[in-house]
C-alpha cells in the first residue's frame, strides 16, 4: 500500500506522513513561532498557528458547516469555539475564523460566479476516500507523461520513487458537482506572507511545484476519473469533469483571484495515468 506522499517523499529528505482524513501533510513543515502571539493582539488569519495540526483545524472547520449558512450565525461560532477547545485555542480567534469561512465560500471560483456557498450538501462528497490498484507505475515513465501534458509538472523537478505495485489508497477533500460538471477541490493551509497579495497566481504556482501538488493533483483526478466513468452511464469526461481547485484558505480576498489555484488535467494526461497504473505503460 502506498500513498501520494509516500511515492513524492521517496526523493526527499525526511519520512513520509501518512495519508489521513484531513490530515494537513504538506503544513507539517511549517511551525509556529515558540512563543504564539496572543489573538487579542493581533487578529489575522496570517497570525493564526502553522503546522499540521492548525492546518488540519482549518480542514476541519470546513466539515462542519454547511456552505449556504451565514458563518457569522451563533450555531457556527459554537463549533468553532468547540474546536479551539478541543486544541487548546484562544476563543478570540473565533471572529477571524468566522470571516475566513464567509470569505472562502461566498468567493466566485470562475467567471460564471460558481461559489461554494451555492453548492449544496447533496451535490458534495467530503474527504472521498479512494484505493486504485498500481500495477508497475514507473517515475521515469511518469515524469515524461506529466512533462508532456501539464505545464505545471514541466517547471517541477523529477519524480524519484522506486516502481510501485500493489494499492495506491488517497482521500480527496471535496468532490463537488455545478451544472453537471464534477470537480476536486483541495483545502490548503500554507502560509505564503501576511497579505492576500502574497497569494497571487504566480506565487501560488511556485507554492504548488514546491510541494509537487501537481502529481496530487493528477492522481486525485484520476481517481475522480474512474468513479465518475463507474457511476455515469453517459460519461464523457469533456462534458463532465470540470476541474481541480486548491483554495490556499489564508490568501482568498474578496474579488480577486488570490488565494485560487485552477487548472484542468487534459484527457490525454488522465487516459496516459490510467494506462500506467493499469500496465505500466502508457
Amino acid at each position: 500500500m502506498t500513498s501520494y506522499s509516500g511515492l513524492v517523499k521517496q526523493g526527499h529528505s525526511g519520512s513520509a506522513l501518512p495519508d489521513l482524513p484531513a490530515f494537513d501533510i504538506d503544513a507539517a513543515s511549517e511551525q509556529s513561532p515558540e512563543v504564539e502571539e496572543s489573538a487579542e493582539d493581533v487578529l489575522s488569519i496570517f497570525r493564526f498557528p502553522k503546522g499540521a495540526r492548525p492546518g488540519t483545524f482549518l480542514h476541519t472547520l470546513f466539515e462542519n458547516v454547511e456552505f449556504d449558512q451565514s458563518m457569522f450565525s451563533e450555531e457556527v461560532a459554537a463549533m468553532i469555539r468547540h474546536q479551539l477547545l478541543l486544541e487548546n485555542y484562544d476563543e478570540a480567534w473565533v471572529p477571524v475564523l468566522q470571516t475566513l469561512l464567509s470569505d472562502v465560500v461566498s468567493q466566485s471560483l470562475n467567471d460564471e460566479g460558481m461559489k461554494l456557498a451555492h453548492i449544496d450538501a447533496a451535490a458534495r462528497l467530503t474527504e472521498m476516500e479512494f484505493v486504485m490498484p498500481v500495477s508497475r507505475l514507473n517515475a521515469t515513465r511518469v515524469n515524461s507523461l506529466i512533462r508532456e501534458h501539464d505545464a505545471l509538472s514541466a517547471k517541477a523537478g523529477e519524480l524519484n520513487f522506486e516502481t510501485a505495485s500493489g494499492m495506491l489508497k488517497g482521500f480527496i477533500d471535496l468532490v463537488f458537482c455545478w451544472q453537471g460538471k464534477y470537480y476536486v477541490l483541495d483545502w490548503k493551509s500554507n502560509y505564503l506572507g501576511d497579505s492576500p497579495s502574497d497569494y497571487t497566481e504566480a506565487a501560488l504556482a511556485e507554492a504548488m511545484v514546491d510541494h509537487r501538488y501537481d502529481f496530487q493533483y493528477q492522481i486525485y483526478s484520476l481517481a475522480l476519473h474512474r468513479f465518475l466513468k463507474q457511476r455515469l452511464p453517459d460519461y464523457d469526461p469533456e462534458r463532465h469533469f470540470g476541474g481541480v481547485y486548491y483554495l490556499f484558505v489564508r490568501g482568498i480576498e474578496a474579488d480577486t483571484r488570490h488565494g485560487i489555484f485552477y487548472t484542468r488535467p487534459s484527457i490525454e494526461l488522465l487516459d496516459g495515468l490510467d494506462a500506467m497504473f493499469t500496465d505500466g505503460e502508457r
